[in-house]
């Protein structure tokens, strides 16, 4: 999978592509839906492209502690998005200055280099300026290309409630991991570096991981049982030493 990091306009390509736009936080079954039915508009030699922001919008305009970390930054993000089959990442640095771009600039000035046979969005997918253009716009747009837009519809959750980051996170945070990972179709992983203090092994490095409430928790380790503790301080103490570590939340506590 190739991987872009973007400033504002995205590079020129002339290898036609499908592209899906999102934040993509988790990679949920949500994302994992949507991405599914962006796949199958891909016809013969076209590949499936994804525009994606970092860091959460709502933390870089808004300063809102809740989306200061990621349920998957973007190595964690990255790794999904392969394995869910994308071939193309596009990812922006969301900054309040890149908030100013409207809807007109980012479909005919920051997208204009890309050869696109299809564009796919979430159910009320809104973007530009002020979150105030929608679909139809976006349609409206891509029309002046001839590029089809597709709106997917959000998957739900029972009692017709869409799957989201926001629950997957209160789950995470609580320790359902359980929850969490019946949210997401996949298991909810961390990993970092790992320092010695005081004869304790310590992960760090997690500032930007949703992680759960300061306790005890079991953990697989290279397919290995294990139990970890989070720390007040965010850090996390682990039982072995090692130099950096990826762990696995255990969906029975």
């Amino acid at each position: 999978m190739e991987i872009f990091q973007v400033k504002d306009r995205l590079p020129d390509s002339e290898e036609p592509v499908v592209l899906v736009i999102g934040k993509f936080d988790g990679v949920h079954k949500g994302h994992q839906h949507l991405l599914k039915r962006a796949k199958s508009f891909c016809k013969a030699g076209e590949k499936l492209a994804i525009v994606c922001f970092t860091p959460h919008p709502l933390w870089a305009l808004k300063k809102n502690p809740v989306y200061q970390r990621a349920i998957t930054p973007d190595v964690e993000k990255f790794h999904w998005l392969a394995h869910f089959g994308v071939n193309k990442v596009y990812n922006i640095g969301f900054t309040e200055q890149y908030a100013e771009t409207s809807a007109e600039t980012f479909i005919r000035e920051h997208l204009n280099g890309l050869n696109l046979a299809h564009i796919a969005v979430g159910e009320s997918f809104n973007f530009g300026k002020g979150r105030d253009s929608d679909v139809d716009l976006l349609m409206d747009l891509c029309g002046e290309r001839s590029v089809p837009v597709t709106e997917i519809s959000f998957v739900r959750d029972g009692a017709n409630h869409k799957v989201s980051a926001t629950d997957i996170r209160a789950a995470l945070y609580e320790g359902n991991f359980e929850e969490a990972e019946r949210l997401l179709g996949h298991p909810y992983f961390i990993e970092g570096d790992v320092r010695t203090k005081n004869g304790a092994y310590l992960l760090t490095g997690l500032d930007d991981f949703v992680l759960p409430k300061a306790g005890k928790y079991q953990v697989f380790v290279c397919g290995e049982r294990t139990e970890i503790q989070v720390l007040e301080n965010g850090e996390i103490k682990i039982p072995q030493q090692v130099k950096h570590i990826r762990i696995q939340f255990d969906t029975i506590q």
